[in-house]
């Protein structure tokens, strides 16, 4: 886990870790936040009184899910309730993140925080915006490139698709405009690769938004690239979900290759910071 020299933080990274509803990725990424916001300058520590403020509101979400969870029965009524103060908590924060930081690692911290703030509100154009704005600050880490090519996936299919009940499918609106946006997805996929373990699960994902898009010969290349990064293909869970905070659903023709699991995006997120540090944003 992250260190961040700031004990509350780092409690609350603790808790959170403990709560079910709290995926692997999410946790992941809320330690790359921490990092980036673990500067001695005056903007890093403004930052971290906002980010302490988030983590807050994030465990006192989670912690009344499984306050719920834990009962007999659950009270729709008081699910509702909390799913409305988490949604007031996430547009509070990003009022509050207006002002952009002087510090470049801060300003890094600042665009990935709005950008979880926007995913929990379902903005997706603005997630985005922010994760684009992150890797302009110097984030272009594997998770961020990761999390910008799962939603530039996601609004390729908002934008460009419409559900036919009678079919049960999704059916592509404009092709052309469709077919770019999967390639865009593909690209920010392709640029957190890094030879690390972690380029198993994006290639796999290139290869889901490339058969998206229509070239089934290159998503083959891509799933077979994939499995010799991960090894054995058939130990995977075709139905693991690999992030439940940045990726659901995924296509079935995937040649055989499914998402990895929470367990191992919690491994391949150590992995990659074992050789990270704040030196590397400057």
């Amino acid at each position: 886990m992250s260190r961040t020299h700031d004990g509350t933080i780092d409690q609350w990274l603790d808790e959170l870790a403990r709560y079910e509803t709290v995926s692997g990725f999410a946790h992941a990424f809320y330690e790359l936040v921490a990092d980036y916001l673990s500067g001695v300058d005056a903007p890093s520590e403004v930052m971290r009184a906002l980010y302490r403020d988030y983590l807050a509101v994030e465990a006192r979400y989670h912690g009344a899910l499984a306050a719920q969870a834990a009962g007999e029965t659950v009270d729709l009524k008081v699910v509702r309730a909390v799913a409305e103060k988490h949604e007031i908590g996430m547009r509070s924060m990003l009022e509050r993140m207006d002002e952009p930081s002087a510090s470049s690692a801060a300003e890094a911290g600042r665009a990935l925080l709005a950008a979880q703030c926007c995913y929990h509100l379902g903005l997706t154009e603005q997630v985005i915006d922010r994760l684009e704005r992150a890797i302009g600050e110097g984030a272009g880490h594997p998770l961020v490139q990761f999390a910008l090519g799962y939603n530039r996936y996601q609004l390729a299919g908002q934008a460009f698709t419409w559900y036919d009940a009678a079919t049960g499918k999704d059916e592509v609106l404009d092709e052309d405009r469709f077919r770019m946006a999967c390639l865009s997805a593909v690209s920010a996929f392709q640029d957190g690769l890094s030879g690390d373990e972690f380029d198993g699960q994006l290639h796999w994902w290139i290869a889901t938004a490339l058969r998206s898009a229509g070239f089934g010969d290159a998503a083959d290349a891509s799933v077979r690239r994939a499995a010799e990064v991960i090894g054995d293909a058939g130990a995977w869970d075709e139905g693991a979900s690999f992030a439940d905070d940045w990726s659901g659903e995924v296509g079935k023709d995937n040649g055989g290759l499914g998402p990895i699991s929470d367990e191992e995006i919690d491994e391949a997120g150590v992995q990659f910071r074992r050789g990270w540090a704040l030196s590397d944003l400057d």
